[in-house]
């Protein structure tokens, strides 16, 4: 029998499109070991909107999959993944590390529901942040080309 191929889900979407309330759920329901850079920023900078420290939070994230991962568990790392360069390199990463299935779930919403969404939100992004992560996705969505296994694209 082969041994467990662990299975790895990342988000792509915007601040306000569902991503982390979505990955929270499943990963509960699922038993996947859940990260996000969101708590990862919260933990090392006081605040998960402080961009100061991006490269630590980064570096983190890196260091708690592969953890998962060579454990032989199942993860849903939450995070924007607005950048398909940035996607790339992480799937090539998580496949290093032992990932045997990546899949990426694509939260594609409306600019103005993630808009709506983010101005209720405790935590508002400012709104030209949104506006180009939602361009920089728009122009280059996750595609299977990147290295990924699946991509479902959840549509308001």
């Amino acid at each position: 029998m082969l041994g467990h191929m662990s299975m790895l889900v990342i988000s792509v979407g915007v601040p306000g499109s569902g991503k982390t309330t979505f990955l929270k759920r499943l990963a509960r329901e699922r038993g996947y070991s859940y990260v996000a850079t969101d708590d990862i920023r919260e933990e090392l900078a006081g605040d998960a909107a402080d961009q100061s420290r991006n490269a630590d939070v980064w570096k983190e994230a890196h260091a708690r999959v592969a953890k998962a991962l060579a454990a032989g568990e199942d993860v849903a790392f939450d995070a924007t993944f607005a950048n398909a360069r940035e996607r790339r390199a992480f799937i090539a990463f998580a496949r290093e590390m032992g990932a045997g299935r990546i899949e990426a779930l694509w939260f594609d919403v409306p600019l103005e529901s993630a808009k709506e969404r983010n101005r209720g939100r405790e935590r508002a992004v400012p709104e030209h942040v949104l506006e180009r992560m939602h361009a920089f996705i728009r122009k280059d969505p996750p595609t299977e080309a990147e290295g990924l296994d699946m991509v479902t694209r959840f549509a308001d």
